[in-house]
C-alpha cells in the first residue's frame, strides 16, 4: 500500500480501570489482553526505521497499567528521536502529590504530550478530581495537555464545573491547557443505549463537520491481539476491511508493504467518509443519509457495513478513481516535502496534534 503514516498508536491493552458502558473497546479491569512488552519494543524500533513516523501514542484500555514499562517505552521512544503522546483516564492522580511524581517520571522519560478522557461515563469509575490533580501536574511539569469531555445529549456531566475549577482555570486563561468536549458515542455491542441520545447539532453532514478524515492512513494503530490497523477509528475493531495483517510474527514495514491499495480508505484520506455516502445517495436516493451520525466514526462503519454503499461504489468507483489517485499522489509528495522540512529544522514534534484526530469532535 502507498501510505505515509505519521504516528503509530500502541493500544497496549484492553484492560482498563474502568468499565464504561459502550466503551469503543469494550475495556474493563477482567480484560487482559495486551500487547507483550517486548514487542512494543520491538514496535517501537520498527516505527522509528520508517522516515514519515514522528509520533508514537500509548493508549488503551489504560496504558498506564503499563507501570514502569511505560516509562522505558516512552523513553525507548523519545530516544529514537520520536515524540510521546500518552492517553489516559487519570486514575493515578489519587493526590497532588502522587501526580506529581508520576508525571515528573514521565517527563524524564521524554514525554512531551498527555491527553486525559473523563465524562458522566468515566467519572463513574475515576473521581473527577484524580482528572484535576494529574492535569495540574502535567501542565507544571511542562508537558502539552489536554482534557476531552466526552458527553451526550441528556448527560448530567457539567463542563462548566471544569472550565471555572478554580485549579484549572488559569492554565486554561494561559493557554496551557485545553479542555474541550467531545461525544460518546454508542459501541453497538454495549449497554445503556437507550439513554446514549447524540448531540443532534454535531451531525457530521453539516458543512462545517464535514471534512476529510484526518487519522485513515496518517494514523497506524496496533490493537491488544496485534493487528495492524489503517487508522485509530473507535469502530476499528469492527471493521475488517481496517486491518491489514497481524504483526505476531511479521513487521509493520512488510505489512504495509503487502497491503493493496484501498480506494475507499483514500477517498476517506481526501474528503472524509460522509462525501461518499452523499456520492452514494445520488446514484441510490433511497438510500438514507445518516444525518443522526455526530462522529467521523459512525459514518465510517456504516460506509464499511451497508450492503447498498458497497453495490453502489463497486457499479461507479471507476468515475472518480482517477481523480482520487492523482490528488492521493499529490498529497504524499506534499507530505514528504513537510517531513523533509520538518527534519531540517528539528521540528518533528511541531505537528504533534492536540489529541487523536479520531477522537475529537470539532
Amino acid at each position: 500500500m502507498l501510505i505515509r503514516p505519521q504516528t503509530l498508536s500502541l493500544i497496549t491493552t484492553h484492560q482498563c480501570t474502568a468499565a464504561c458502558d459502550n466503551c469503543c473497546f469494550a475495556c474493563t479491569p477482567k480484560v487482559t489482553t495486551a500487547i507483550p512488552v517486548p514487542r512494543l519494543r520491538s514496535l517501537i524500533d520498527e516505527a522509528a526505521a520508517l522516515s514519515s513516523i514522528k509520533v508514537v501514542v500509548f493508549t488503551g484500555g489504560e496504558c498506564f497499567l503499563l507501570g514502569k514499562d511505560l516509562d522505558e517505552l516512552v523513553n525507548r521512544a523519545a530516544r529514537h528521536g520520536l515524540a510521546v503522546r500518552c492517553v489516559t483516564n487519570g486514575y493515578w492522580g489519587v493526590t497532588a502529590e502522587a501526580a506529581r511524581k508520576r508525571t515528573k517520571e514521565l517527563v524524564t522519560a521524554g514525554l512531551i504530550e498527555i491527553n486525559f478522557s473523563t465524562g458522566p461515563m468515566h467519572a463513574r469509575y475515576v473521581p473527577v478530581e484524580r482528572v484535576v490533580h494529574a492535569a495540574v501536574a502535567s501542565v507544571e511539569a511542562g508537558l502539552r495537555v489536554a482534557i476531552n469531555v466526552e458527553t451526550f445529549d441528556g448527560c448530567d456531566f457539567d463542563l462548566t464545573l471544569m472550565l471555572n475549577n478554580p485549579t484549572l482555570a488559569g492554565k486554561i486563561q494561559e493557554k496551557r491547557l485545553i479542555v474541550q468536549r467531545n461525544v460518546w458515542i454508542n459501541n453497538a455491542e454495549g449497554k445503556g443505549q437507550m439513554f446514549m441520545r447524540p448531540l443532534p447539532e454535531h451531525s457530521r453532514f453539516r458543512p462545517e463537520y464535514k471534512k476529510p478524515c484526518a487519522t485513515v492512513l496518517n494514523v497506524i494503530a496496533i490493537t491488544p491481539a496485534q493487528d495492524l490497523v489503517a487508522c485509530c477509528g473507535l469502530h476499528l475493531e469492527s471493521i475488517p476491511e481496517l486491518h491489514l495483517g497481524n504483526i505476531a510474527e511479521r513487521s509493520i514495514q512488510s505489512i504495509l508493504n503487502d497491503a493493496p491499495d484501498d480506494l475507499i480508505k483514500i477517498w476517506m484520506h481526501l474528503d472524509g467518509p460522509e462525501v461518499i455516502l452523499e456520492f452514494v445517495n445520488k446514484y441510490e436516493p433511497r438510500f438514507r443519509l445518516p444525518t443522526e451520525s455526530v462522529h467521523p466514526c459512525e459514518t465510517c462503519k456504516i460506509l464499511y457495513t451497508d450492503p447498498t454503499v458497497k453495490t453502489v461504489l463497486r457499479s461507479h468507483y471507476r468515475e472518480v478513481e482517477d481523480d482520487l489517485a492523482q490528488r492521493y499522489l499529490n498529497t504524499l509528495a506534499l507530505s514528504e516535502v513537510n517531513l523533509k522540512a520538518m527534519d531540517l529544522h528539528n521540528l518533528g514534534a511541531a505537528e504533534l496534534a492536540i489529541e487523536d484526530a479520531a477522537l475529537r469532535s470539532e
